[in-house]
């Protein structure tokens, strides 16, 4: 854990300070800046000389070596251990040193470097304290481990204590510390003293305000500081826009991202240079198809995706393919399907219905029954479920359902038509015409889908059937096509049944349906509220003593609500027959919350 932030002397003191050694400069040499419980940190000198495999530290010591050599003016001994420091440093002249130190400003890691210089030149040299001292200590404040905004406002009244000129280079250091540890006191203090000196901000301490505006959280006027500064373009670094685009995706403020993406890549366009990296066409992606901003995903799908600079992942190319989906962007929607077909990614249902979606917002009836077609010749049996977005376009128009069952026979000659095609025509011809419609419908079904009906296809036919004779045809029909019934059938069995005169049936169906539970259900199948509601009626008609047990066990289940008691009871007095079951208990436990149907 690392330890407390500087505690800085007095600069003024620094002639006879109550020092404290410094843990990483050895017992001999002590600091200006003193440091609680810091970790070891090597000085620049023995940096330089020692051999390390760890990861971070050896990146140090390859970045002190290329310092160095960039600045062979400097004599070598700048660079030379703690315990040699001193006496290597007396053969150097003073202005080599601040010429070292100024370097040193614009250096990364530097934080401990320029305290031991700093203290050397009052100490050794008694240099008086000047304000090319105070802007290296606060520049050196920029560090984000060991510098804090705090030490820098100390800094700074120092600086005013002893009279020393605030020059601009002490408040270009002082926004810079701020950019790093945000403070906003700090800030409005330096650029209102800058405003009464007449100093003017350069494009780097521009650069610093917005950084620190960022940081601050006051991401308006950080954006509004960012558009000022690029009326003049050649002032915004490139990094600047992509650190915006970095926190504006991550925020979600997606409209104010890509307006900059699209800035940032008309300048990469124009000059050539400094293209977005990789990582950041990823990140965008990656947030802007998690939240569905399709002009974001299209921009990045295009300028990236498209001439196959970035491969995003699998999961990001689904994002893309629902947020597609959701716009009816069917370029955009074949183009993500294209990216995971040529990575020999096996489409399965969740694609094709993202397909099936995005052709119907553009109310294409063809291509939607035409991906149906292609899911079967796949080995993908689609259901009710997958043709939802073609329901919703049929039931709101009879000629739309003609139109459709007129597609379906011209795809027949190059398709097998799976059922969950044909049903979805019938289940709107339903709607539209009733049960005798959809049943003539059916008689024709074989003529549409070679495989004929399945469990489904006889679900839409019981939900709208009211005649035994019918719904005997219809059961002889699934016997002949080796179907079963299903919990939907026979609750739809049960109901048909007990609005006939001999409602027997309905009975032998509900104790079918009771067998026929999974062994893994905590509950057995129990009928529909609408069928329970239909067989109590016929119960209370005939005076049927089993009404008891069919009512307890609807109570138990929560089946029924306050009106539906009611409903029941005007039954029993239109026939006289009021059961027992219907006191004042049954009022009072019918007001329990219950939901409007059971559970499957």
């Amino acid at each position: 854990m690392p330890g407390d932030r500087i505690v800085v002397d007095d600069f003024g003191d620094v002639y006879a300070p109550q020092l404290i050694p410094h843990p990483s400069l050895g017992h001999s040499t002590y600091g200006i800046f003193l440091v609680r419980d810091q970790p070891h940190r090597s000085p620049i000198g023995a940096t330089l000389h020692q051999d390390t495999s760890e990861g971070p530290e050896k990146s140090r010591v390859a970045y002190l070596k290329r310092l160095a050599q960039r600045n062979p003016w400097i004599p070598g001994a700048v660079f030379q251990d703690s315990d040699s420091f001193n006496t290597t440093l007396d053969k150097i002249p003073t202005r080599t040193i601040y010429a070292a130190l100024k370097e040193l400003q614009g250096s990364e890691d530097t934080y401990f470097s320029i305290a031991r210089f700093v203290q050397y030149l009052v100490k050794e040299r008694g240099e008086r304290p000047n304000a090319a001292l105070y802007e290296s200590l606060i520049k050196a404040n920029t560090h984000k481990q060991y510098g804090s905004a705090k030490a820098a406002t100390q800094l700074l009244k120092e600086v005013q204590s002893h009279n020393i000129p605030t020059t601009p280079e002490i408040c270009k250091a002082l926004l810079d510390v701020t950019a790093v540890h945000p403070d906003y006191v700090l800030r409005a203090q330096v650029l209102h003293d800058m405003k009464n000196r007449w100093y003017n901000l350069t494009p780097t301490a521009e650069v610093s305000i917005i950084i620190g505006l960022l940081r601050d959280g006051q991401y308006e006027l950080a954006l509004f500081k960012l558009e000022e500064l690029n009326k003049i373009p050649i002032n915004v670094p490139p990094w600047l826009f992509d650190l915006f685009l970095y926190t504006f995706g991550e925020l979600g403020f997606h409209e104010e991202t890509l307006v900059i993406l699209r800035h940032r890549q008309r300048v990469v366009d124009v000059v050539k240079r400094a293209p977005l990296s990789l990582n950041t066409w990823q990140f965008l992606l990656d947030v802007f198809s998690r939240d569905a901003f399709q002009p974001g995903i299209k921009f990045i799908w295009d300028h990236s995706v498209t001439p196959g600079h970035i491969h995003p992942p699998d999961g990001v190319v689904l994002n893309v393919l629902n947020a597609a989906a959701m716009h009816g962007d069917t370029a955009l929607s074949m183009s993500a399907v294209q990216e995971l077909s040529t990575r020999g990614v096996k489409l399965s249902m969740h694609h094709y219905e993202a397909l099936i979606h995005v052709h119907i917002r553009h109310e294409d009836l063809r291509k939607a029954l035409t991906v149906l077609c292609i899911m079967a010749k796949a080995g993908l049996p689609s259901d009710l479920a997958s043709t939802r977005p073609i329901f919703q376009i049929l039931r709101d128009s009879s000629a739309s359902t003609d139109k459709a069952l007129k597609i379906l026979h011209e795809l027949k000659v190059q398709y097998t038509i799976p059922a969950a095609a044909f049903n979805v025509v019938l289940e709107s011809t339903a709607t539209h015409g009733g049960f005798k419609v959809a049943f003539d419908l059916y008689r024709t079904i074989r003529q549409v889908c070679t495989n004929g009906p399945d469990f489904q296809t006889f679900e839409i036919l019981l939900q709208y059937c009211t005649q035994r004779k019918s719904m005997s045809f219809l059961l002889a029909e699934m016997e002949a096509f080796s179907l079963k019934p299903t919990k939907p059938i026979l609750d739809h069995l049960i109901r048909i049944c007990s609005i006939q005169d001999d409602y027997e049936m309905a009975f032998r169906y509900l104790e079918m349906m009771r067998a026929l539970t999974p062994s893994n259900s905590s509950e057995t199948w129990w009928m529909s509220k609408n069928s329970a509601l239909a067989l109590l009626r016929r119960c209370i008609q005939t005076q049927d003593p089993r009404f008891e047990v069919l009512l307890e066990e609807c109570r138990r289940r929560h089946l029924f609500h306050d009106s539906d008691i009611k409903s029941l009871m005007s039954v029993g007095g239109q026939y006289g027959n009021v059961p027992y079951s219907f006191g004042q208990d049954s009022l009072n436990s019918a007001k329990l919350p219950v939901p409007d149907s059971m559970p499957a």
